[in-house]
C-alpha cells in the first residue's frame, strides 16, 4: 500500500509543477485536456499545472534489428533475409500523435518492403548493394508520414535455405 501511495506521488508530481525541461536529445508535445497544443523543443517550457501533460520521447538516432524472414525470389529460391533498420525522430508531433506504436510500424513497413523487392528480384541481383538503396527509399517515403527519418537499411544477413521435405506414405505415418 505504502508503494503504491509513493509511485503514484512520483509520477503525479510533475503534474502540479509550472514548467517541464526537455533534454537536448529528446523532444515532445503538451496536451492541453488531451488535445495537442504545442511542440516541446529542447530546454525550458512553461505548462499550465494539472491541465497540460507533457509527452516526451527520446529523437536521437537509433537501430532496430528486424527478425530474419524467409522468402522466395524471382527465379524460386527460397532465401533468408535480416536486416538493421538505423533511424530517428524526425517530427515528433507526428511520431506522438499520428500513429500508435511507431516502432512496429516501421518494422512492418521494412520488412514489407523487403519482402516485394525480393520477390520481384533474382538471386544474384540481391547480392547486389543497390537493393538495399531500393528498400531504402521505399521505407522512407512511408515512415515519414509518421515522423520517423530513416537513415540506413543494411542486411545483416542474406542466403539461400536449403530445405528438405519429407514425403511419407501416410499408412506408414500412422504406424
Amino acid at each position: 500500500m505504502f508503494e503504491r501511495i509513493l509511485d503514484f506521488i512520483s509520477s503525479s508530481w510533475r503534474m502540479l509543477l509550472p514548467w517541464v525541461i526537455v533534454d537536448d536529445f529528446e523532444g515532445g508535445v503538451i496536451l492541453r485536456l488531451g488535445r495537442f497544443k504545442k511542440e516541446l523543443l529542447p530546454g525550458f517550457q512553461w505548462k499550465l499545472p494539472l491541465a497540460d501533460i507533457p509527452v516526451i520521447t527520446s529523437t536521437v538516432i537509433t537501430t532496430m534489428s528486424l527478425r530474419a524472414q524467409t522468402l522466395t525470389t524471382k527465379d524460386d529460391l527460397t532465401i533468408v533475409v535480416a536486416a538493421i533498420v538505423k533511424y530517428r525522430i524526425a517530427n515528433v508531433r507526428a511520431y506522438l500523435l499520428d500513429v500508435w506504436d511507431s516502432a512496429d510500424v516501421l518494422n512492418d513497413i521494412t520488412m514489407g518492403a523487403i519482402r516485394e523487392i525480393v520477390a520481384a528480384s533474382n538471386y544474384e541481383y540481391l547480392h547486389n548493394r543497390l537493393i538495399e538503396d531500393e528498400v531504402l527509399e521505399v521505407v522512407k517515403k512511408e515512415a515519414d508520414i509518421f515522423g520517423v527519418e530513416v537513415l540506413k537499411i543494411t542486411f545483416s544477413d542474406l542466403g539461400k535455405v536449403k530445405s528438405l521435405r519429407l514425403i511419407g506414405d501416410t499408412q506408414e505415418m500412422k504406424k
